[in-house]
């Protein structure tokens, strides 16, 4: 019997079909299972990287697994000979072939050693995460993270012990102070604002020193307290008692003339396009004795947050020799253009006046962190000296010493001139604390640095003599 070519070619078709099928579904299977399978472990987060646990912290701890969910998490801190369960909870299942319902999980941790009877000394954090892949039977895979921690439950305190703060309105407070535990950070506050604290010499550790800028304007008292951060963020305060003593500024006029302004504003509009497109001069000026003075204070803010920890000035600063003065600190000046008030600032320096070009020294020891123009002030150097401490020299008509470059008292820095919006040759010189204008008067005085800083950095046994001597009781 012959057998129609066209039928054996339909099975052989069909018959080619089946084996298709047949591979596709084995491959399939096969995929299945090795995505089942999933390769890869939860991923497990546990936030911020800690070495320390103090009486309460908290964390953040983040699980994922993408492929096959989550299953099962456990957390412990555990001592030698004790385990303490903190976490223990299981996720649902899909079912069977559908994997965990719950791919990503984000809870905080709240650790409190005491409560949980744990005690001081070594201790260590276990994250234990398990997904529903068919990895090891059906099992799932497991990641698993440790943390060696040491538990810290003495609680932080502060402790001031600087003698008295008999403060000048606009001038430089110092508080020493001393901290029980190993800190991340320390320092004042003044009415909110940060004063950072550094370690205090030729004491024993834990005590440290910050110097603060005291308000320009005071109209209510304000706020002055030190505090500090443990190593597991615990935070202590401690208000310090002070006694302010108020002064009113001196009041000063600034006529401004035709010529002033044809001779400064087209040297500030080549430096600014905005400013060329300021037709009338008046306008000009007022947009850099305004704008351009803000942004400028606020460059050397910036520039004076970031100090040296080491002290490097000795004694009283130097002022330019021979000099007398033209301007004092906090001047409430005001502006007038042909008899009609246009401005109001507030002068944050001493204005010194010598000879055309003179010399300007160093006035104390320190590092050189600006050389080069900025704005109003022309062609100005500043220098840290350490402990947050920088002194300001501006409108100089050269400079003569680099960024970075380390200056003794006396060494020349440059010559006053009359760049920026000098109206004539002079040095504009400032104090700064931490990004602050302070009076510098107060950096001058010998007997004010003696009885207002170097008493109050003395040992804790002279402190304690000192007070003996003027019947001052802890």
């Amino acid at each position: 019997m012959i057998i129609p070519r066209r039928r054996t070619l339909f099975s052989r078709q069909s018959s080619l079909l089946v084996i298709l099928l047949m591979i596709g579904l084995v491959g399939g299977l096969i995929g299945f299972i090795i995505y089942r399978l999933d390769w890869q472990g939860p991923q497990v987060q546990l936030s911020p990287e800690i070495k320390v646990l103090g009486p309460k912290t908290n964390l953040t701890l983040k699980v994922a697994d993408q492929d096959s969910g989550l299953q099962h998490l456990r957390v412990t801190l555990e001592q030698p000979g004790l385990v303490k369960l903190i976490v223990d909870r299981d996720f649902p299942s899909g079912g069977w072939l559908g994997g965990g319902r719950e791919h990503f999980v984000e809870m905080p941790l709240t650790l409190e050693p005491k409560s949980l009877g744990l005690q001081e000394g070594p201790a260590e954090l276990q994250v234990g995460a398990r997904d529903y892949s068919w990895w090891g039977w059906f099992g799932g895979r497991k990641t698993t993270i440790s943390r060696r921690l040491t538990i810290d439950l003495i609680p932080l305190q502060i402790s001031v012990r600087s003698l008295n703060h008999v403060l000048n309105q606009g001038g430089t407070g110092l508080v020493t102070y001393q901290i029980n535990k190993d800190i991340k950070q320390s320092g004042v506050l003044v009415d909110g604002r940060w004063f950072t604290g550094y370690p205090c010499p030729g004491n024993p550790p834990g005590v440290y020193l910050a110097f603060f800028a005291v308000p320009i304007e005071v109209t209510n008292p304000f706020s002055l307290e030190v505090k500090a951060i443990d190593l597991v963020g615990n935070e202590a305060r401690q208000s310090v008692v002070y006694r302010l003593k108020r002064r009113r500024w001196r009041t000063d006029r600034i006529n401004i003339s035709e010529t002033f302004l044809q001779q400064k504003v087209p040297e500030f509009q080549a430096m600014s396009a905005d400013l060329k497109n300021i037709s009338d001069p008046l306008q000009a000026f007022l947009v850099i004795n305004r704008q351009w003075r803000r942004a400028n204070n606020q460059q050397v803010e910036e520039i004076c947050r970031t100090s040296h920890p080491q002290r490097f000035w000795e004694g009283p600063f130097q002022r330019l020799q021979n000099s007398k003065p033209m301007a004092g600190f906090a001047d409430h000046r005001s502006y007038f253009f042909q008899g009609r008030e246009i401005d109001h600032q507030v002068h944050l320096g001493q204005d010194l006046a010598s000879l055309q070009n003179a010399e300007i020294a160093a006035a104390n020891h320190g590092v050189v962190v600006m050389a080069e123009p900025l704005g109003i002030y022309g062609q100005t150097v500043i220098i840290d000296h350490g402990w947050g401490l920088f002194s300001m020299y501006s409108h100089l008509s050269q400079i003569q010493v680099k960024m970075g470059q380390q200056v003794k008292k006396g060494d020349v820095l440059g010559r006053t001139g009359t760049t920026g919006l000098a109206g004539g040759d002079h040095l504009h010189f400032a104090m700064i604390v931490q990004g602050q204008y302070v009076n510098p008067l107060e950096w001058w005085d010998a007997h004010w640095i003696k009885d207002n800083v170097e008493l109050q950095l003395k040992p804790e046994q002279s402190l304690q003599s000192v007070k003996q001597e003027a019947g001052v009781s802890r």
